[in-house]
């Protein structure tokens, strides 16, 4: 396996990138905004509240909200504001570890993202030992009630030292009074890489995130477990990942290819090639890249890399199309700025932005019932509303007072190992996994090498 340093051109392109942010801020933005009308009109309008308004003013609500204001006229989903405790907890989780507790979290509530319950918890972890469940309901954190609090509120409150004790009151599915556990935080590390061996020669490597520093080194070492075990042919599932950093991406992808281009970067007036690195100790299995409508950004990098240098046969349904990417730049109140700035082209020069990856071959993604969201309008307060399809009632909701309805369909949890780094799969479930397999022994996958 390669251990390698980023390649030389993606270093000389994440520096020319920093430069390029410092270089507008070393501008004179101050004087450009009050030159213009609408921002001395800005300026006017917090002297008008600071000075005259009814009661005083939260400074940092105020000029965070005009923040979110200006980045909300952009109509732009991949530009926005993270505030200072949000922008902290995505920097931990980058590094690959953070002190907390050793669970995963789920919304209760889909349709409002209120409610948090137990998705899972990790064997030997700090929660683990404490014996808190999958299922269990967040209702109390140190005294504090968490029973309406989004995902990222509960991390706020739990997260803390390594030593220190959080008390938490979980809500448990058939019990009738509340668990009150203290829980000692621990180091816990954040893996990403799930992997198992099926039918004693396939390698299953699931990637859930490119979202930390340690994901390429999780997948070589993924690898190298699963050859050790016997792997002739490989399964990369990047199914239902959401992307993460770039430089992650790049290496994984450069992991399976000997040459070639992996993608193009394209900003305003100039196109980056970033290519494999040198050959010497790429992994040579055949292979399949397991993709669907939730594997987006890195994820699709990846399988456009490797689709289109004949590395890999690509399998499941048309990707996201999340094909931009942000610069970030710190505040100076501790938050983030994440602004689009870059659009990535396959190697073949083919945008990837709401085109996203076309595999191979498609199938459904056939592991958990599809989720749908129904917002509507018209009833009479109270009235129960049903939504049918192909003559099966999948979902209902109440009519609120206002006359609106919301219907959320949620099949069941996917099933998780309690062991990180273990893959659990339902290979009598999974059509796209079942067709993967297929084109692995029939040596369909392999003709792509």
């Amino acid at each position: 396996m390669r251990r390698r340093l980023l390649p030389a051109a993606l270093v000389a392109i994440v520096l020319a990138t920093g430069l390029v942010v410092q270089a507008q801020l070393s501008r004179d933005f101050t004087n450009e905004f009050l030159s213009n009308a609408a921002g001395r009109a800005l300026v006017q309008t917090y002297g008008a509240l600071k000075s005259g308004y009814l009661t005083d003013i939260d400074d940092d609500t105020v000029i965070r909200g005009a923040i979110q204001g200006m980045l909300d006229a952009l109509e732009d989903p991949y530009t926005y504001y993270r505030e200072p405790r949000t922008a902290s907890i995505d920097a931990q989780d980058r590094t690959g570890s953070f002190e907390g507790i050793g669970v995963a979290l789920t919304t209760v509530d889909r349709a409002t993202g209120r409610g948090v319950e137990v998705l899972n918890v990790y064997r030997d972890g700090p929660a683990w030992q404490a014996g808190v469940q999958r299922g269990d309901i967040f209702m109390d954190v140190d005294g504090v009630d968490v029973s309406n609090f989004t995902t990222t509120e509960i991390v706020d409150l739990v997260r803390g030292p390594r030593g220190t004790a959080v008390r938490i009151e979980f809500k448990r599915p058939g019990d009738s009074e509340r668990v009150v556990l203290d829980i000692v935080r621990d180091t816990i590390e954040l893996i990403e890489v799930s992997t198992t061996l099926i039918d004693g020669d396939v390698g299953y490597l699931s990637l859930r995130t490119f979202g930390n520093q340690r994901v390429h080194e999780q997948l070589v070492d993924g690898l190298s477990r699963l050859r050790l075990e016997g792997a002739t042919s490989l399964v990369l599932d990047l199914r239902d990942n959401g992307g993460g950093l770039l430089t992650q991406g790049i290496l994984v992808a450069d992991e399976f290819l000997e040459a070639g281009d992996i993608v193009f970067q394209r900003a305003r007036g100039v196109t980056q090639r970033l290519a494999a690195a040198d050959p010497g100790g790429s992994v040579d299995l055949p292979m399949v890249v397991l993709v669907n409508r939730q594997s987006a950004s890195a994820s699709e990098i990846v399988a456009g890399a490797l689709q289109e240098n004949h590395r890999a046969l690509v399998i499941g349904e048309k990707t996201f199309g999340k094909g931009v990417a942000q610069s970030v730049i710190s505040l100076a109140d501790g938050g983030q700025l994440a602004y689009m700035s870059f659009e990535w082209l396959t190697p073949d020069r083919r945008s990837i932005n709401v085109e996203g990856i076309v595999p191979d071959i498609e199938v459904r993604d056939t592991r958990v019932p599809q989720t749908l969201f129904v917002d509507g309008r018209g009833g009479y307060s109270g009235q129960t509303v049903e939504l049918v399809i192909d003559g099966e009632v999948v979902g209902s909701g109440t009519v609120d007072d206002d006359g609106t309805f919301t219907i959320v369909t949620a099949g069941p949890r996917p099933p998780m190992s309690e062991v990180q780094g273990e893959a659990l799969i339902d290979l009598a479930s999974d059509a796209i996994l079942q067709r993967a397999l297929e084109a692995l022994r029939s040596g369909e996958a392999s003709a792509q090498r």
